[in-house]
């Protein structure tokens, strides 16, 4: 309204005032519209810029974490070639780093995010083969890629098939301080192909391990991830000092045979930590060379740790040692470990004719979850690289402990059957709590053993086992019963 006073104009806003008012209360789905769009507006054109710049995801990411210098001279694979599209091979590029690297002696070869196909290839002394995070090192998958080796000495003639083996995606030998880390880069193996001519006999070699290194020493593993290899993942062969760190370490849990996680074979002075591990065959084997070949080979391993590791095996066993174990096996920890759905939680295995010696073995907090069998100790795994194997070979084994058992969901918490000629001595059980789930009456089977049990033990223990109580005075001497009890296939 507009009224006149004076000969001045003067607006009164009182009308529109409440115009307006109205107009907001009728329309706000129409001007909440409105402020939407004018939003989206801003925020394209300020994408625009940033598109520009190198694209948004590439702004609002955070940058890849640059390689750790760990030596003095540091290479990046695309340096020599390199492509990590997962179609090109980069068998060249990786061989040219690590001629480069002996030639400087010694350096750090850094493989950037990306998958890198390549065929096998071999690493060299003072050497660190760092992955970066979301770096990934793939097998090819065409035999005629893979070369040939001679079998290893303690295994004869061959581990699978008799004659020369497939050589490792990642080799080495005779080296000194080899290092392989990263930010949690994988190297995956592209087993599956391997798997099934495995299966359909197709093959005339034994297939190739995924990281092998032999008669060498000073070697770290840690923080990668290794996949689906064509037979064992890591294969120490004759090390000193080897560590293995923080690795995770996958195969399908059926359908993967032989794919066992960690194998150190005729080794000394190993540690095994801080690991996940679920896999088609054993998590880790503690080997040291098969029946007549082991023995004249004649290299144990021992001094050997294992702690803090998380590990499943469907069809195997968790932690096993054998059954090559011809050269001996001693002074072994195993400690703070849970095995979760799997078929044996620990296991010894072996037979006549490997000879050698398993001696002083010492389980500790072991925890089993759904685990069909606890503790298994076999002396009759009957498989042999040949005919030629010595009957008269009988593997000693003496000093196993285990304490601080527990679980649930266990069929059979213990199955330790030794024979008349391979007897079982000097095992001890102490604190042992396993919840079962088998209610028969043999749960706790043991024959052809000698040992005691120390305190409070559940299942009730054979009869086999002297007993003692928790400050060590004997209760009850054991009963020779040294008939082999009901087998529950396990």
């Amino acid at each position: 309204m507009v009224e006149t006073s004076g000969g001045r104009w003067r607006l009164h806003l009182h009308g529109q005032r409440r115009s307006a008012a109205a107009f907001l209360a009728a329309n706000k789905t129409l001007l909440a519209a409105v402020w939407v769009a004018g939003f989206a507006l801003v925020f394209l054109c300020q994408s625009a810029s940033m598109f520009a710049a190198g694209g948004l995801l590439g702004i609002l990411a955070p940058p890849p974490r640059p390689a750790p210098r760990l030596r003095p001279n540091a290479y990046n694979l695309t340096d020599f070639g390199g492509v990590g599209d997962g179609r090109a091979v980069n068998t060249l590029a990786f061989e040219r780093a690590v001629e480069a690297i002996a030639g400087r002696g010694g350096g750090q070869l850094n493989v950037p995010p990306g998958r890198w196909l390549t065929g096998p290839f071999n690493l060299t002394s003072h050497m660190t083969l760092f992955l970066a995070e979301g770096a990934e090192i793939l097998a090819v998958t065409d035999e005629k890629h893979w070369p040939l080796m001679p079998a290893l000495p303690s295994y004869g003639y061959g581990r699978e098939r008799k004659g020369p083996r497939f050589g490792s995606l990642i080799h080495g030998q005779n080296l000194k301080d080899v290092v392989i880390t990263g930010y949690n880069g994988s190297i995956n193996g592209q087993g599956e192909v391997w798997w099934s001519r495995h299966r359909r006999r197709m093959l005339k070699n034994t297939r190739p391990p995924l990281v092998q290194l032999m008669w060498s020493k000073d070697i770290i593993v840690a923080n990668i991830t290794l996949l689906n290899s064509p037979f064992w993942h890591f294969h120490p062969y004759d090390c000193a000092n080897v560590t293995v760190s923080n690795v995770t370490i996958l195969a399908p849990i059926s359908g993967a045979p032989n794919t066992d996680g960690i194998d150190p074979d005729s080794c000394q002075d190993v540690l095994i930590e801080n690991c996940y591990i679920s896999v088609g065959d054993d998590a880790i084997a503690i080997k040291s060379g098969w029946d007549q070949y082991g023995i004249a080979y004649g290299q144990p391993s021992s001094n050997i740790l294992i702690r803090n590791v998380t590990v499943r095996s469907l069809v195997s066993a968790g932690i096993s040692i054998g059954s090559e174990m011809s050269g001996g096996v001693a002074n072994v920890t195993v400690e703070n470990v849970r095995i979760w759905d799997s078929r044996r939680g620990v296991r010894i295995k072996t037979a006549i004719g490997r000879g050698g010696y398993i001696r002083n073995i010492s389980y500790r907090n072991i925890t089993f979850d759904n685990v069909r069998a606890g503790i298994v100790i076999k002396v009759d795994y009957n498989e042999h690289a040949d005919d030629g194997y010595d009957r008269n070979a009988f593997p000693d084994i003496t000093g196993i402990s285990f304490k601080d058992i527990h679980g649930q969901g266990v069929r059979v918490p213990v199955r330790a059957h030794g024979s008349n000629t391979i007897p079982i001595k000097g095992i001890t059980f102490q604190g042992m709590s396993v919840g079962i789930s088998y209610k028969k009456k043999h749960i706790f089977q043991c024959s052809y053993i000698e040992g005691r049990v120390i305190g409070s033990v559940f299942p009730k223990p054979c009869e086999n086992l002297d007993v003692y109580n928790e400050h060590g005075q004997l209760v009850k001497r054991a009963a020779m019963l040294n008939s082999t009890e009901v087998d529950y296939d396990i």
